[in-house]
């Protein structure tokens, strides 16, 4: 910053302007040409300020007896607001609410179906898991001797065994 400080006015008039100042001002408007209107723009009642005072006087006493009404339209805008919210979730809700297909039994996996027996302690017994499965489905071979092929059994050996040559396989084959 500048910390020089100069006392010199930046503006500056001509010598003698103000001596012959009011000279030409009351020159230029006597003229006819003049800028101001020669009649008043504005016109004031004959009484008006004869009795401003007590007019002025009255409106601050009315405004101070008459109390403060506090007005509850935002309480309404929040109304509105949350009816508009409820109307479109209800709205939502209905058209997805006959959509939905019924889930079943069958559509559950069956790796679902063991994670939640292993999960949960059902204290079932043998007897019960067997009142549950359908008996006319199921026939008493497919329990007591399960049908393996020896290719099936070789692939799953493959794919579940990580070291099968421990398996001495070769002085079987």
């Amino acid at each position: 910053m500048n910390e020089k400080k100069t006392n010199k006015n930046p503006f500056s008039t001509p010598k003698g302007y103000f001596d012959s100042f009011e000279e030409s001002l009351r020159d230029r408007l006597t003229k006819e040409n003049s800028p101001i209107p020669k009649q008043e723009g504005f016109r004031i009642p004959s009484s008006y300020f004869d009795d401003l005072q007590s007019r002025l006087t009255a409106r601050l006493e009315e405004e101070k007896t008459v109390p403060k009404v506090i007005q509850l339209t935002p309480f309404r805008k929040f109304m509105a607001i949350a009816a508009s919210i409820a109307a479109v979730t209800f709205l939502a809700l209905g058209i997805n609410w006959g959509n939905g297909e019924e889930l079943s039994f069958t559509d559950l996996a069956n790796s679902e179906i063991e994670a939640y027996f292993d999960d949960n302690e059902l204290d079932l017994s043998s007897d019960e898991i067997a009142e549950v499965l359908p008996v006319h489905t199921y026939e008493i071979n497919d329990f007591v001797q399960p049908q393996l092929s020896e290719d099936n059994l070789l692939d799953y050996l493959n794919e579940n065994v990580e070291y099968f040559e421990e398996l001495n396989l070769e002085n079987n084959e």
